[in-house]
């Protein structure tokens, strides 16, 4: 069985997706996000200067949110794949929007 997982915005599900072999150039490109991403990122209101994975996963899950929104299939599709090969248990990306707060929780 494939890894999969959905994304769900206030209970109603905005996106499915079913991991597909990613190719070494992209693997390596996924590396690359995670020592980028090592130096330091924005997560709401707090710089985390650190980040752990759960806290890279958070982070990249909003972006493919915001991406989802914008309609960016090329982005939706990567940061998925990178979802996928770093946590290939997820099964959904919990989230809840009320006025501008975001909560997200990854299942």
């Amino acid at each position: 069985m494939k890894n999969s997982f959905n994304i769900t915005l206030n209970e109603k599900i905005i996106y499915s997706y079913a991991a597909k072999p990613a190719p070494a150039r992209l693997r390596r490109y996924f590396d690359e996000i995670d020592n980028k991403m090592s130096d330091g990122i924005q997560l709401g209101e707090h710089y985390e200067k650190q980040p752990s994975l759960m806290q890279k996963l958070q982070y990249v899950s909003l972006k493919l949110f915001d991406a989802i929104e914008r309609k960016d299939n090329n982005l939706i599709e990567l940061l998925s794949a990178y979802l996928m090969s770093r946590s290939p248990d997820l099964k959904n990306i919990l989230i809840t929007e009320i006025d501008d707060l975001i909560n997200l929780k990854l299942i």
